[in-house]
């Protein structure tokens, strides 16, 4: 008998696993309210205000590039994700961060495949928690890196409009979804040709910002890749990509390897290794090609 078998078999173990899920989502709810937010006698959401600044920026008609690494409210995204937060800019900061951590804990359902994974991972893995606190986007990236690895590949180019990241997963998206990655490929150009028509001034504005970049800030123990060259990353995160091919979990290092600066809540993104290779809703599909059948492996 395998230990799935065994596990679900078990109505004991169904019953202990989902009180520890439990028991994961209140420490995490815990961790959240103790830590407050930003402005409000607290620390947390601390990226949500760069999105949420940005938003405004975007309503306001202000300059929304400027501020440099490691600074206060300092956006380094692409213009579409200022121009989709705007709608959650017209809330109050702390209502938009409580929004904002619901897509996320949305984003690792997804990406763990069931509620009770997600308390389950929030219980053993601190940088999840991390990530909630401060609102990023990695687990958003977990996602679709995780939908990737089970045979759906339409959210990963999308996805890259937050963050250039989740392309590491393009090879295997290659292999085995073709389909889903043009799906992806052509919504993508669709956002960012509209963003291009509402705001072209914000896409010279953010062009500038890219090719000259603001020194970034010295920001301690939580940037784990401080001490490691982005070229050598960048190196090994190619290398796990294609190793992902053969053993698709690895997209889930690939990507986290590839994140232009590796937070400590960065590390939430490996999450989506985690993601169940079929699901009820979400089997994984067939390799169509003789070819790969050798080389992408569950």
């Amino acid at each position: 008998m395998t230990a799935r078998a065994w596990t679900a078999d078990r109505p004991t173990v169904r019953l202990a696993l989902a009180g520890l899920s439990l028991i994961g989502y209140a420490l995490c709810l815990q961790a959240l309210l103790g830590h407050g937010i930003l402005g409000s006698g607290g620390e947390g959401g601390g990226d949500v205000i760069a999105y949420w600044t940005a938003g405004r920026h975007v309503l306001d008609g202000a300059p929304v590039y400027g501020a440099g690494v490691g600074g206060t409210a300092a956006f380094l995204y692409p213009p579409p994700f200022a121009q989709l937060f705007s709608v959650l800019s017209l809330a109050p900061f702390p209502v938009a961060v409580w929004a904002w951590r619901a897509v996320e804990v949305v984003a690792l359902r997804v990406a763990v495949g069931s509620w009770r994974n997600g308390g389950l991972v929030l219980l053993v893995w601190p940088p999840a928690i991390s990530e909630l606190d401060a609102g990023n986007v990695h687990l958003v990236i977990a996602a679709a890196v995780a939908m990737a690895i089970r045979g759906d590949s339409r959210a990963l180019v999308p996805v890259a409009l937050t963050k250039f990241a989740s392309l590491a997963a393009v090879p295997l998206a290659i292999v085995t979804d073709r389909r889903g990655l043009l799906v992806g490929i052509v919504v993508a150009g669709a956002v960012v040709a509209a963003s291009i028509a509402m705001a072209p001034a914000m896409w010279v504005d953010y062009l500038h910002f890219m090719t000259n970049p603001i020194p970034v800030r010295d920001s301690g123990w939580a940037d784990l890749g401080a001490s490691i060259p982005l070229q050598l990353r960048l190196g090994a995160a190619a290398v796990f990509a294609a190793a992902a091919i053969r053993w698709r979990r690895l997209a889930a290092v690939a990507v986290t390897l590839a994140l232009p600066i590796l937070w400590f809540q960065g590390v939430s993104t490996l999450v989506a290794a985690a993601t169940p290779l079929t699901t009820p809703s979400v089997p994984a599909p067939p390799l169509r090609w003789s070819w790969t059948r050798r080389w992408a492996a569950r």
